[in-house]
């Protein structure tokens, strides 16, 4: 799989110096690209978009895969291997036969395995005998997808922190910020100066989430329709997209507080309309480099902010980009030697007082996830369509732990 990577960071390799070319032409005889020079500058974007969304799909599908085996193997008895994948077997057949018939189509033993499972996992509470009142957990062995379809529609989720809790009771989360802090001189015998840690708390709630589709009595009995994948297909994507929009710019009351919510004040751009190499530079170095040198550490944009930003160049006299492609697997692109991730809740055009770019180590901010997705069944909701509704909801909640650690670039006023 790496060498099929490599090939594609080849190819777009490739293309971007012939872009990089046409920008220098412009930018060396100072002068702003012509309309053919925009069609074909335009033509190569397109090319490359192509090719890193091809690349970075590969690469999450190998990482949640690995991340899906480990997760699935650690907490396995390795003297008997065979048994917890036999049950994680038996309750994804049942969840199978629930979703195509309710629970009458269960048999004794099958309704057993999934309140079971429902136990183990700490939500028997949502679990009943009646297909009006509640519904299950979605199997083990969906999650690895599930979890794949959100990330593909939540850049937050791509990098904050995640935490997952069996229960959705309040959770209080310490802060601290010690950056400013440095140790001082003591003269022999004399008094130790008191420098006290100064913490403050976090609040982290779990909103629920819910979302409802329909299928017809006829798809549910055709094995054909695979009821399964339909259900992933529906529904990762609507919860994907809703946490990323309110993780990112919830309000906080009543919601998560999202990541541009919550961000403090990193640069004021001159512009209302436009923002320069410089703005971007200062923007990065307004946060501490003891947050700078996290591994989580990087920018936060709108995917149309990255066009604009991948024809900034840094300077007249150094005509290098700011954005900088990979050109090896593993290796994200970056922007002034900073990794990146794309957030489509965010601003997409430069106005007036936009916060339009963030800054900082995303590990502070914490998104918790109270148990998994239940899905619920509907029999008499949309029976005299010869419809089944499936309800499916989740809870969770976002929260900043640290603000010193994430900034944003917000434009001029007017």
């Amino acid at each position: 799989m790496v060498t099929g990577i490599q090939n594609l960071y080849d190819q777009r390799a490739r293309i971007v110096e012939q872009m990089k070319s046409v920008a220098l032409n412009a930018a060396k005889e100072g002068r702003a690209m012509s309309t053919e020079e925009n069609q074909t500058w335009s033509k190569m974007e397109a090319d490359e978009a192509a090719l890193t969304a091809t690349i970075q799909a590969n690469e999450k599908a190998e990482a949640l895969e690995a991340r899906a085996a480990a997760q699935h193997f650690a907490g396995r008895d390795i003297t008997n291997p065979n048994a917890d994948k036999g049950a994680e077997m038996d309750y994804r057949s049942a969840y199978t036969k629930f979703l195509r018939g309710g629970n009458t189509n269960l048999t004794n033993e099958e309704r057993n395995i999934l309140r079971k499972e429902a136990e183990k996992r700490g939500t028997s509470n949502q679990v009943v005998g009646t297909d009006s009142l509640g519904g299950y957990l979605v199997p083990d062995l969906w999650q690895p997808e599930i979890e794949r379809a959100m990330l593909d529609y939540s850049g937050i989720l791509q990098a904050c922190r995640i935490l997952r809790t069996e229960a959705g009771q309040k959770l209080y989360w310490p802060t601290e910020d010690d950056t400013s802090t440095a140790a001082v001189a003591i003269a022999e015998a004399a008094q130790f100066t008191v420098q006290d840690l100064t913490f403050g708390t976090k609040e982290l709630d779990a909103y629920k989430v819910g979302s409802l589709m329909k299928v017809s009595y006829e798809l549910l009995q055709d094995n054909a329709y695979n009821v399964e994948a339909e259900m992933r297909n529906a529904f990762a994507p609507r919860f994907g997209r809703k946490l990323n929009t309110d993780c990112t710019t919830g309000s906080g009351s009543g919601a998560p507080n999202g990541v541009v919510t919550a961000s403090t004040l990193g640069k004021t751009a001159a512009s209302a309309t436009a923002v320069t190499v410089g703005e971007i530079i200062d923007l990065k170095h307004s946060i501490d480099p003891a947050y700078r040198n996290g591994p989580n550490f990087g920018f936060m944009f709108n995917d149309a902010v990255l066009a604009y930003l991948k024809k900034l160049q840094v300077g007249t006299s150094d005509a290098r980009p700011l954005w900088q492609p990979s050109y090896a697997a593993g290796q994200p692109d970056t922007i002034d030697g900073s990794r990146y991730w794309i957030n489509q809740a965010m601003d997409s055009s430069i106005n007036a007082s936009s916060k339009l770019i963030l800054c900082g180590d995303f590990s502070k901010y914490i998104v918790r996830i109270a148990q998994d997705m239940i899905i619920a069944r509907r029999d008499e909701l949309y029976s005299e369509y010869g419809l089944v509704g499936f309800q499916a909801w989740m809870r969770f909640d976002g929260e900043l732990v640290n603000t010193a650690a994430v900034k944003h670039l917000i434009t001029a006023a007017s």
